[in-house]
């Protein structure tokens, strides 16, 4: 027999786990398929920088909204996620520095603690770095770090606790189609039907990359 969900998440990385969360607190009934475990691939791998500084608005406005996450873990989703803040220095070289106030500016904007500072300033910031090549950074004092694994596991852990199922050592071979819809996947553990399917590849996984690109939504 079938087992039917209303969301199936291929892979349990740190995209994965964040959607089974977000989908959970919509009383959404959302099956997780993971190959291997928890933050098996790049999640685990990753230096888990909690940063806003981008050069696309839509992804500092993302990177700001998920901040509010890391500063309140306890009292957003439970567990340990292991954020320190340290502060962050985004260095360019001096022809960047036109790309830089632009960047700042608009952090800035839409609300993000984010300022221009000088190699001086960096200087004391930072005694060891070396500061004879560059002239402005841009500075976000409240950004900092956090554990990748501890994170994904406390998003997975809530979203259990909210319904979402985990289905590990579930490799997926087949995403099923009917009419150019999703229907569901084909997997070692079996059949999982679902209308919508959510993958997020890993780095130099092309196959369900592929499959992403007209079969899932």
């Amino acid at each position: 027999m079938t087992d039917t969900y209303d969301v199936i998440v291929i892979g349990a990385g740190i995209a994965g786990v964040s959607t089974a969360f977000h989908l959970s607190r919509r009383d959404c009934r959302v099956a997780v398929l993971e190959k291997k475990f928890v933050a098996a691939e790049a999640t685990g791998r990753s230096s888990g920088l909690v940063r806003m500084h981008y050069d696309l608005e839509a992804e500092s406005r993302l990177a700001w909204a998920s901040f509010d996450y890391f500063r309140n873990w306890q009292e957003r989703v439970g567990g340990e996620c292991g954020f320190t803040r340290t502060g962050f220095l985004q260095i360019v070289a001096p022809t960047h520095n036109k790309q830089l106030h632009a960047n700042v500016a608009m952090h800035q904007r839409i609300g993000i603690p984010s300022s221009l500072v000088t190699a001086d300033d960096v200087k004391r910031l930072a005694p060891a770095f070396v500061t004879d090549d560059f002239e402005l950074a841009a500075y976000e004092p409240e950004s900092g770090y956090a554990d990748p694994g501890s994170t994904a596991a406390a998003l997975m852990t809530a979203a259990r606790e909210r319904g979402a199922r985990l289905i590990q050592d579930c490799r997926v071979s087949q995403v099923k189609t009917s009419g150019g819809r999703v229907t569901g996947v084909e997997t070692n553990q079996g059949g999982f039907a679902a209308p919508w399917c959510s993958t997020r590849p890993a780095h130099g996984r092309p196959t369900l990359a592929a499959w992403s690109a007209w079969n899932c939504h």
